[in-house]
């Protein structure tokens, strides 16, 4: 994924992390599988099909293989979990017309794929609240097949050493969700950290879709909640492949390690 160029220059920033954890407390690691669902896949909003020409259906082996080969002590599935008439949808333009900031394109300039800017009554902090939300096609709506993890997606089950847990994302009609922890708005926190924290996890890899979008938020904020966090680069693939070359060395430069599949094992030993 990415040039070459951009992957190398990851490596190189990224190898002086590999040793940064102290032995003073146990390990205890994470693996969060972002959003394979039909849509990214095959269907509304298919990788294929944007910018990157991404085939999303390629991180299934990869992410299978890990999950046959690596123990991780918990091991999380999101999914994006949107309501019919849900804000990020370009089909629902019409139903949010009035609520377009000034400055915002206009009903009739906005397309599929631009950024349209909301202003909603926030009653929280006593003010209006801008909301800026990329207009995507329907995608993932709640019980439908789209929404659906893939069928060739190893889904594991629960044991005495490991913890499954099945987040739902984005079902606030108002409100996007990128982030496995938090809303687009950070209004609302998910009950991933507590989950987390209440089974002492200290390292999180993340592997998924899309790089970019799901994945970059949500690593994002596993860093900010105090996680050391590492992205399996070849288990994921995103929208643009500009925009995950500059999302990837953001992460990077807030101490997220990107990192190959092949790696993980010795990273677990090394932790």
């Amino acid at each position: 994924m990415g040039n070459i160029n951009s992957s190398v220059r990851r490596k190189i920033g990224t190898v002086k992390n590999k040793h940064q954890t102290g032995p003073e407390s146990k390990a205890v690691s994470a693996l969060l599988i972002v959003d394979v669902q039909y849509d990214f896949i095959d269907g509304s909003l298919a990788l294929k099909n944007c910018p990157s020409q991404h085939q999303g259906e390629h991180v299934i082996p990869i992410i299978n293989k890990i999950l046959h080969d690596i123990h991780f002590d918990v091991v999380v599935y999101t999914q994006d979990w949107h309501t019919h008439d849900h804000i990020s949808f370009f089909e629902n333009l019409p139903l949010r017309a009035h609520l377009l900031a000034k400055d915002s394109k206009s009903i009739d300039e906005l397309k599929l794929f631009d950024t349209a800017v909301f202003v909603f009554a926030d009653d929280t902090r006593d003010k209006m609240s801008r909301v800026e939300q990329i207009l995507w096609p329907t995608h993932c709506v709640q019980h439908s097949h789209g929404a659906e993890l893939h069928k060739e997606l190893s889904i594991l089950k629960a044991n005495k050493r490991r913890e499954v847990i099945h987040l739902l994302k984005g079902y606030d009609s108002d409100i996007d969700s990128y982030s496995a922890f938090w809303d687009n708005q950070k209004i609302r926190e998910t009950s991933l950290n507590s989950t987390l924290k209440e089974s002492n996890v200290t390292h999180v890899f993340i592997v998924g879709i899309a790089t970019d979008v799901c994945v970059y938020s949500t690593a994002l904020h596993a860093v900010e909640n105090g996680y050391k966090t590492y992205i399996v680069e070849d288990a994921c693939r995103g929208v643009d492949v500009g925009n995950i070359n500059l999302r990837l060395d953001e992460l990077i430069n807030r101490n997220c390690v990107v990192i190959q599949s092949n790696e993980i094992k010795t990273r677990l030993e090394d932790i």
